[in-house]
């Protein structure tokens, strides 16, 4: 899990909406010298119903979403809402960077499940939404999927916490994101109910947790799930994304890979 830490505001003044959806929490959090009510209030009301458009496209547990009417063969993938033929050629280009570790396609007995892509992408689509508004400085957290823009406060980067994959108070790292996207995924969260689509068989060398660091919410989210279930052995899936980096834990241990750990 990631969190933001608490900072001092420095002058600036903040501004935060939460929203309960998709069974978690979505926090964003708004931040400047100059916040006009109104206009704040009118972008946070429309990322409030962006997180009800998004369940109403991609929840797998709604009958009446969109997902499940493609799972059912009632709706095509040409005739549904525009952002689910975008999400479901961003799940296919992570499912070749990730070689098929990742693949929302993978279960035979769910059917398509975007969830490991869609929380990450949300929270991207939702600060660039408040940046279109005029608002520069703004964090995302969609239960623990972290897209950050602007800064936390003047002249600092939004400080993000790595969670301890089992003291949940614990922040065993501090990433400082800047036009940036943190995004954890852990055996924690998931349970037992975990499955290597590469080979249909538990993974042999999951990790405890996987957090991502990169400008794409989305993509961070799927790589970090991909790595969880393919181990250390994952990284090589960044070997063409320089811009990434990865904070892995197992037994105890961490292992640090890319820029945002030099």
């Amino acid at each position: 899990m990631t969190c933001v830490r608490p900072a001092p505001l420095h002058g600036w003044r903040r501004r935060v909406h939460t929203e309960h959806v998709w069974t978690t929490v979505v926090t964003i959090d708004v931040r400047g010298a100059d916040l006009p009510a109104p206009d704040v209030a009118e972008v946070l009301r429309a990322c409030a119903k962006f997180t009800h458009d998004v369940d109403g496209w991609f929840s797998p547990f709604r009958d009446d979403s969109a997902i499940s009417a493609i799972r059912r063969g009632e709706l095509t993938e040409a005739d549904a809402p525009a952002p689910v033929p975008e999400v479901l050629a961003e799940c296919r280009r992570a499912r070749d960077i990730t070689s098929g570790v990742f693949d929302p396609w993978g279960s035979d007995t769910a059917g398509f499940d975007p969830s490991g892509y869609v929380k990450g992408w949300a929270a991207g689509r939702m600060a660039a939404m408040v940046t279109s508004a005029g608002f520069a400085n703004v964090c995302v957290n969609a239960g623990g999927d972290v897209s950050c823009r602007g800064e936390q406060s003047p002249g600092h980067p939004w400080a993000v916490g790595i969670q301890h994959p089992a003291r949940r108070d614990d922040v065993v790292r501090v990433v400082h994101a800047r036009d940036n996207a943190v995004a954890t995924s852990g055996r924690y969260e998931r349970g037992e109910h975990i499955f290597d689509p590469t080979t249909g068989g538990s993974p042999r060398r999951m990790l405890d947790s996987a957090t991502v660091v990169g400008p794409d919410a989305g993509l961070a989210d799927a790589l970090a799930t991909a790595l969880v279930i393919a181990g250390a052995y994952g990284v090589r899936f960044l070997r063409e994304l320089p811009e990434y980096s990865a904070y892995l834990i197992s037994g105890g241990r961490a292992q640090m890979f890319g820029p945002a750990f030099a």
